[in-house]
């Protein structure tokens, strides 16, 4: 049961049914679980600051490599014509439609990049407890929070994926290392939505 009058700090609701628990101190690889809907609520892990970093600054490579590497070549009847992933933002302008070139371009590039650099200065910040960046940690992830619905690299990457299949019928194409980064960027980063819980980045701020 949930004791009335406790101070804020002491309580956590449910991510999915919005359930107010009392937090309780867990030892390491505890986990703490919803009462009602069984989701997880919070764990304690001693490398969660080392894990994200490290997987952060591999997104950011990959994210380069996406970027500045041949994605894809397309075959028809002897025309090969190769596709970079950032040359899709120029075609999209191309196409007498500068709003969708704009929208390109914030969606591919300037927010996901933005998120990722966002989320290396705050997690390096925490790492080296470095001062002042460990003051801003809050509005830090509370500005990461409000950008990263907007990475929409993974809807980017299901209408590739479809494309392809329309394609493979009449043309034929050949997916190139920038694709391949550009998969295993995708896959990190759902692996962290999915691993990774904003209240173990909110514990390590609190403790600095």
């Amino acid at each position: 049961m949930l004791q009335q009058n406790l101070p804020v700090d002491d309580m956590i609701a449910c991510h999915s049914c919005d359930l107010l628990h009392q937090r309780t101190a867990l030892v390491e690889g505890e986990k703490a679980w919803c009462s009602r809907c069984g989701s997880l609520l919070y764990r304690t892990s001693n490398n969660t600051i080392e894990m994200a970093l490290a997987l952060t600054i591999a997104s950011l490579l990959l994210f380069l490599f996406a970027q500045l590497l041949p994605f894809l070549s397309i075959n028809v009847e002897g025309n090969k014509t190769t596709i970079y992933l950032v040359s899709t933002i120029d075609t999209l302008s191309q196409l007498d439609n500068l709003l969708l070139g704009i929208a390109g371009a914030l969606f591919l590039v300037v927010i996901p990049l933005g998120v990722l650099l966002l989320d290396l200065l705050l997690l390096g910040a925490l790492y080296s407890n470095t001062r002042p960046l460990t003051q801003f940690a809050r509005q830090l992830l509370l500005l990461i929070g409000r950008l990263a619905p907007w990475n929409m690299l993974e809807i980017f990457l299901l209408g590739v994926l479809v494309t392809i299949v329309k394609l493979a019928s009449i043309a034929e194409i050949s997916l190139h290392q920038g694709f391949w980064a550009f998969v295993a960027l995708v896959m990190i980063n759902l692996f962290v939505s999915t691993t990774l819980e904003p209240e173990e980045l909110w514990q390590a701020i609190d403790k600095h």
